[in-house]
Order: C-alpha cells, then structure tokens, then sequence
C-alpha cells in the first residue's frame, strides 16, 4: 500500500485536501473521502491529515474496523485517546450528557487552535461514538472544528451505513478509479521489476482499484501465484491465509475484537511466544502494532475480509476466549453473548445488565441484539426475566428507528401469554410504542381478560380500563368516554389496593376531568406520592408528567418546569431514550409560555433529533406543535404551516382530536405576526370549535381563548369579544386557575378598552401584573399591549412607558413578530406630546386622520370601535370650531403634528 508520502496521481484530491487544510479555521467546514471498498480513500485521507497536523491543527484520529460496531464508545477512546480527559469517558454517563462532554471538550480544544475530527471509516463507527459526533457537530456553531473522514460505499451514490454530520451539509468528495498511467506508475514503483506490460495487465483486472492491483501484485512478486479472481477481499483473504497459524490465530482475534492490546489477544490465544506469532503479520503489512502496543489492522478492509472467511463455529470459539480475558464489563458481555448457546442464567442476567448500560449510554442497536442473546440464553421456565427483557428488546428496537421489530415482539409474546399481569404490560408497552391501532389493541385485551372475579384478573382489567381511559381522553380527545374508563380502572385499583394501577389511573382521571373543567383536588398528587415505582419503567405512564402539563394549564410555571425538568432527567438516567422527545416537547412548551423562545428552540431541536434517532413519528408530530409555535411567533409563516399541516395529517392519521385545534392555534399565530388580525382570529375560532367537540373547557390546554380574545380587540369586534369574555368566564369559576382568571381578568379590561371605560387602564394592568407574576412572558407583553393603548387614552403616559418599555424588551428579545410593532407604534405615542385642548384620545385621533388613516384603521390602531372613533371626531370637530377631516388634517399640519 501506498503512503501519504508516495501517492501517485491524484492531483485533483490533493489539491482538495491542501485547500481543506487550509481552511481548517472555517467553522462548519468538513470533508468525506467516498468510494468503493480500496480505491485509495485511506491514502488520502492520510495525507489531509499530515497536511492538517502541518497546518498546527489538534487533529483527534480513529480508525474503526468492522467489528467495532459493537465495541461500545471506542471510537471515543479513540479520538480522545491522548487527551488529559480520556479516563472520563471509562464513565457510565447517559448519552445526553456523554454528547455534552465530549462536545465541552472539542470547544476547549478549539479555543485553542483549529480541531480535526479524522475518522477512517465513518460506517464502522460504533453506535454511541456515532450519535456523540453528530450531536456535536451540529452544536459547534462558529467554533473551528472540522470533519475529516472516510466512508466506504457500495454504490457511488449511496452510503452504505449511515453516518454522522452527512445531513448537515458536509462536502463529499468522490474518489473514483486511479487512471491506467498512474496506475501503471503505483505499480512499478511499489514491485521494482514488474514490466510495464505485467503491470497494465494488473491494472486491467484491478479496474482501477489500486488496493486490489497492489494485492495482484504482491502475489506477483512472491511467486505464490495470483489471488482468486474477484474483489479486494478476495485478494487479502489470499493473503491472510498464507500466514504461520499462531499469527492466523492472532489475526483473527483481531478482527473479532477491534484494536486491542497485544497482551489481551496473547492471553485469549494462549501464547507465551508473543514477538514470534506478531513478526510475521508485521511484515506482511496486515497489522500494524502502536505506540501503546495496541494492535490493529493495518486497512480496514483486512478486518472484513478476515471476518468473512471465518466460521460460526469458529468465531464462537474466539468470543468465548475473549470473554475470558478482556477488562471491559460491557465488553465481556458482548464476546459472552456471541458464545454461548444454551439457556444460561448466570449469563443472561450478566448480558442483560450490560445491555441496559449500553442502552443507557446511547447504542440501542447493540442493546436490542445482547437483550435478544439474554432473551435466549434465558431457562425456559423463567417467564418473568423472559418478558422482562424481550419487554426491554421492544423498547431498544424502537429506539434504535426498528419500531416494526418491536411491534412484532410484542405481538409474538400477546399470542403466547395467558393474560396476566404479564400480558397487561406486553400490551401497555405495545400501546406506547404505536397509536396507529392502539384502541382495537385495547379493546381486544379488555375482551379476553376472563370474568371469574378473581383479584388477577381483576386487576388486569383495571390495567387495560386504565390506558383506554387514558388513551381515549388525554390522547385522542374523546373526553367523557375515557374518563369513564379510568373512573372505572381507579375504583378498581383502590379495591384491589393495586398502587400501579392507582397511580395510572388517577392520573387519568385527574387530567380528563380537568380538561372538562371539572378539577378533582388532590388526585394528581395523590397519583404521585404512591407511582414512584412507575417511573421505574420505560413504558408505563408517568404521573408526574401528567401533574407537570395541570401545572403549566393553571399558572404554575416554575413548578411545572421543575416537575417535567425531573421527569426529563429521570428519562435520561433510566435509559428511557424513547420517552426523551416527549419530555424535550413538555419542556418546549413550558419555555414558551415563559416567553424563552430560544430555550424552548434547543428543546425542539432536541426533541427532534431524539425522535429521528427511533424514527418516532408521533414525537415528530408532538414536537411540531411548539415547533410550529415559534416559527409562527418569529413570523416564519411557512414553516409554521408546515408544521400545523403535520400536526392535521397525523391527526386525521390516528384521530388524535388535539392535534387539530393545536395546529389552528399554530396557522392562527402565524397570521397575527403578519398583523392579519382578521385571519388570525379565524383560525382560532376553528381551534375552538376542535375544542368545543372534544368538550375540553379548560382555556390552559391549548391556550386559544385568550388569544382569541385579543385578535377580536384587535379588529374592533366588542360583541365578540363580550360574547368570548364570558364564555372564559364560565370555564374560569370551576377551576381555580391563577392563569385563567388572570386572563379573565384581561379580557374584561380589552372590553372595558372598547367600550371606553374609565377602568379600562387600572383593569389591564391588574392583569399585566398578574401575568407577569405568574411568568408567563409573553402573555404579559401581549396583555399590557392593551394596557397601553388604555393608559394612552386615560392621559396617563409615564405608567403607559414602564409598561412599554418592559413589553418592548419582552417582544424583541423573544423575536416575537407582529406584536413587537404594536408596542413600538403605542410606545411611540407614549413618548409624544399631549394637548391641554384635546383629550389624550382626541388628539391622537386628530394625528392619524391627519396620517390619511381611516376610521376603520384608527380603531384598529387604537383598540377601539369604530362608533368610538366617530364620537371622538364629532367631540374634536366642535372643540376646534371644525367641519371634516379635510380641515382637522391642515390644522393639524399648522400646527406641526398636533392641533392646537
């Protein structure tokens, strides 16, 4: 093989790579070699990483082989093999904040001098190595760290394993085919004696592939003849096989094992001659031996074509070898799972525990495979563990994106269970994991539960009512039949003292009759002081979550941050990778109403990436309701409609009803950042007719009323905005909700606004205060908006600029659209001058007339009706001895920019 220092040919490459070196400081500005199994990637890429450590860059280098997919974080070990921080990595850190330390290390490297990430070849990058790489390389921002890699295809157009950054715009640089010249040119100069004609002849078979034309013609030179015809792996499998057998044996540990040091593989392989087994796979250049005295494959390729030529039987052998002799538990576990071959409890358990690290530490594919290995091994007579870990196997199948395995799992193991508590939570897992037919799933489990009264039964049924319950009314929106279902599973768990069942159950209830309007006190938090033993597991539900969503609907902000901050976290340290989305959405939704746009955008990036990590489309959707949301308020009003388009499809995809008033809701606040109040309002009057058919009558759970409120104002509309006041008024008087009355309370002062009331002012900035308060950002800004437009027609300025001043700051800071011109237009006003013959009101309606403004536009501008508009005319015309508006307008001009 070629090295950097002798490439032949490829000048269009190098130059590639010289220019990327120097461009190494360019933030975002990454590069990956692809091309067929031997066609020169590895060279290159050597010779970019020479010219990056030449260019003074920290240059961090992995060279995973085949088999690493399965060795768990040594990619990691790899790249951060030198570094001060290495032991840190041995930890058991949850993936989130593994991603996050290795992401912290890069930046502190980077503030430094430019970092390169080089990795040959990125499809054999294990699993949690993978997922880190790409969580920090869409983080790094402006921070100078590239990528420079490798990856092998089977196709020119196709990778043939996925792999990290590729979908953040990374430059792929095609390596094709070497031309016959330089071909000729490599082969001559590596085979001194080896004629020109040999030479093209070589090339020919070759196809242009210089590591298979070397491999000809290493044969060629040794005389053993040529390899068997075919591909590359088919010339080094030919010369893998002329090795003496102790280094064989070597070499094969090798490529079981991934890179490994030298005392590992003597100890599995039983030789005390260690120099004499290594020399001779030195010398054929198959391995190479570090400075640590690692051992690896000296080309990636070689650990493929060794792996293929091997036996079952024969790899068995050689993980049970390593088994015994390797440090690692999680690696043990591995080499353990891939020899034995009977029911084994000892090791099952042991495989099971390794593989709920794995998971934890983000390698759900692996994870899924040692569970099905522990599933295997597990005696037969041993349901519970069975269960358990295939229970366990479906959850890591849906993480790793495999949801149709999972679903598979749990439809073998309904055809098999009597029902049971065992058969309750193969089909709750299976219910989580897919609404699509979770209802007739349910339904059918409801069917088989026997009626014979006994206390097992019973409680199976309580189990089943309890997630139709919950199903039915948190979920799909059909409020009063779930309710019922989970008034029913309560009653049961309470008489079969059941705690699960309790917790679950009235949780349900809880957050059902809320929905109705109808607060049940202290069940919620009777559900979390007994379902501590419920978040234990990955599929049950969460009352904590649920108490979490009441607290954000009422007005308690901070305690709903702080309860679904825990439940996140609580996800992250029991491996729950699968629920991480649905908390990152909770989280979302909690920053918005905060008015933290940009928490809540890290949270919806987040979110995403968890959910595409488990091909989870239902948190997609979920997510697309905050996402939507900001992309609404920040006035991307086609991403918005995106969104809220998803947030339809998946509706009418499962019939989850609150998808679509969320998605009204979404279309409606993208209209008010254009400042269509109109259209803005009809979309939210939409949303509440979606609301109005499920029968939700709590304002909280998708936040429309107010904003509908708001928008009538906008356009002038009193009587609906009196018909809207009272409609919140009545869902208000049942709930003792500090954020429903506080917006009750803001809608009578927007009616008081419209009707011209003296208490208009002193009424909404109650409210704003109220709101403020509570820390509900946004909703404040908007409130005191009107409290503005109030305090600018009482006269009353100084209060109308504190208030402006804070909104302003609130509207701008978020990026909040639409809203933010309204309070700089009233600001603006703030901040003018008064007239001792006009009230505030007329003299400010006496400038716009004069700006060509309409009564229509005025009243709008100003907040009120348009009959108030005209009243204040008739007022201002007889105070100034005026007749029209044509008069008003030159006065005003006269007297420079307000009447006299």
């Amino acid at each position: 093989m070629s090295t950097p220092a002798g490439i032949v040919g490829r000048g269009a490459e190098r130059r590639r790579l010289d220019a990327f070196a120097h461009e190494i400081g360019t933030p975002g500005h990454s590069l990956v070699l692809v091309g067929e199994a031997g066609i020169g990637k590895t060279t290159l890429w050597g010779y970019g990483v020479e010219r990056c450590r030449a260019a003074q860059a920290h240059v961090l280098v992995a060279r995973p082989s085949e088999d690493d997919r399965d060795n768990p974080a040594q990619g990691l070990r790899d790249l951060f093999a030198r570094h001060p921080a290495c032991a840190d990595l041995a930890q058991d850190l949850p993936v989130v904040e593994r991603s996050r330390w290795v992401l912290d290390q890069l930046r502190a490297l980077a503030a430094d001098r430019p970092v390169v990430l080089a990795v040959d070849d990125l499809p054999w990058l294990d699993d949690i190595t993978r997922r880190t790489l790409r969580f920090a390389l869409r983080r790094l921002g402006d921070d100078p760290v590239a990528l420079l890699a490798t990856a092998r295809t089977w196709s020119p157009e196709e990778l043939a394993i996925p792999t990290p950054g590729l979908d953040d715009g990374v430059e792929l640089l095609g390596v094709v085919g070497l031309e016959p010249a330089s071909l000729r040119r490599l082969l001559t100069t590596v085979t001194p004696g080896l004629g020109t004609p040999v030479a093209t002849q070589l090339g020919d078979l070759a196809h242009g592939n210089p590591f298979f034309a070397l491999e000809l013609a290493r044969a060629h030179r040794h005389g053993t003849g040529a390899p068997p015809p075919g591909s590359a792996l088919a010339a080094l499998a030919h010369r893998v096989a002329g090795l003496p057998p102790a280094t064989l044996g070597l070499v094969r540990l090798l490529a079981v094992a991934g890179p490994t040091p030298l005392r590992v593989l003597a100890a599995a392989a039983g030789t005390t001659t260690v120099d004499a087994a290594v020399r001779p796979g030195l010398d054929a250049e198959v391995v190479t031996l570090e400075h640590d005295f690692v051992l690896r494959f000296s080309h990636p390729l070689i650990a493929t074509a060794v792996l293929g030529g091997m036996h079952a039987l024969d790899r068995r052998g050689l993980h049970a070898a390593l088994a015994q002799v390797v440090d690692d538990p999680d690696s043990r576990a591995v080499h353990l799972a891939r020899a034995a071959d009977g029911p084994d409890a000892a090791a099952a358990d042991e495989i099971e525990a390794a593989a709920l690290r794995i998971a934890r530490r983000g390698a759900p594919r692996l994870a899924a495979d040692l569970l099905g290995d522990s599933i295997r091994l597990t005696p037969p007579d041993d349901a519970d563990a069975s269960v358990r870990r295939t229970l366990a196997r479906m959850m890591q199948c849906a993480t790793a994106g495999d949801l149709p395995t999972a679903l598979r799992l749990a439809d073998s193991l309904l055809e098999r269970l009597d029902p049971g508590p065992l058969r309750a939570a193969v089909v709750t897992g299976r219910v989580v994991l897919d609404f699509t037919d979770a209802e007739t799933v349910l339904r059918t489990a409801l069917e088989e539960v026997p009626d014979d009264g006994s206390t097992a039964h019973e409680c199976l049924r309580g189990r089943v009512l309890g997630l139709l319950g919950w199903l039915l009314a948190i979920h799909l929106g059909r409020l009063d039949e779930g309710l019922r279902y989970a008034e029913a599973a309560l009653a049961i768990g309470r008489a079969r003292d059941d705690a699960v069942l309790v917790a679950q159950a009235a949780s349900a209830v809880s957050t059902a009759s809320l929905m109705l309007g109808r607060r049940t006190d202290g069940l919620i938090e009777e559900a979390v002081d007994c379902g501590s033993e419920v978040v234990q597991s990955q599929l049950a539900l969460w009352p904590r979550v649920l108490q979490g969503r009441q607290q954000l609907w009422d007005g308690r902000l901070e305690q709903a941050r702080a309860g679904l901050d825990h439940m996140h976290r609580s996800a992250i340290s029991n491996g729950a990778e699968f629920q991480r989305s649905y908390r990152l959405c909770d989280l979302a939704q909690v920053a918005l109403a905060a008015g933290r746009l940009d928490a809540a955008a890290t949270h919806v990036v987040e979110g995403t990436e968890a959910a595409d990590d488990c091909g989870d489309e239902r948190a997609l959707a979920w997510l697309a309701y905050p996402a939507g949301l900001l992309a609404g308020l920040r006035g991307d009003a086609d991403a918005a409609h995106a969104h809220a388009d998803r947030l339809d499809s998946w509706a009418a995809r499962v019939g989850e009803q609150p998808r679509r008033a969320m998605a009204a809701h979404v279309r409606g606040v993208a209209a008010a950042a254009g400042r269509d109040w109109q259209a803005g309002l009809d979309e939210l009057l939409s949303a509440l007719r979606e609301l109005d058919a499920m029968g939700c009558a709590h304002p909280g759970v998708v936040p429309v009323l107010p904003q509908a409120i708001q928008l009538a104002s906008l356009t002038g509309a009193t009587e609906q905005v009196a018909h809207l006041r009272d409609r919140l008024q009545v869902q208000c008087a049942a709930l003792a909700s500090p954020w429903a009355d506080a917006q009750l309370l803001a809608a009578t002062g927007q009616l008081l606004l419209l009707r011209d009331e003296p208490d208009a002012f002193g009424t909404l900035a109650g409210a704003y205060h109220r709101l403020v308060g509570l820390g509900y950002g946004l909703d404040a800004a908007r409130t005191g908006s009107f409290a503005m437009a109030a305090g600018l027609r009482a006269g009353r300025r100084p209060p109308v600029r504190e208030i402006g001043d804070r909104c302003l700051a609130t509207v701008v800071g978020a990026g909040v659209r639409g809203w933010d011109t309204v309070v700089r237009e009233l600001l603006d006003r703030a901040r003018g001058g008064s007239d001792d013959d006009l009230t505030p009101t007329e003299s400010e309606i006496a400038t716009l007339v004069a700006d060509g403004l309409r009564n229509r536009e005025i009243a709008a501008r100003m907040f009120v009706s348009e009959s108030t508009v005209e009243a204040h005319l008739t007022r201002t015309y007889r105070k100034l001895g005026l007749r029209n508006r044509a008069e008003l307008s030159r006065r005003v001009v006269r007297s420079g920019g307000g009447p006299p």
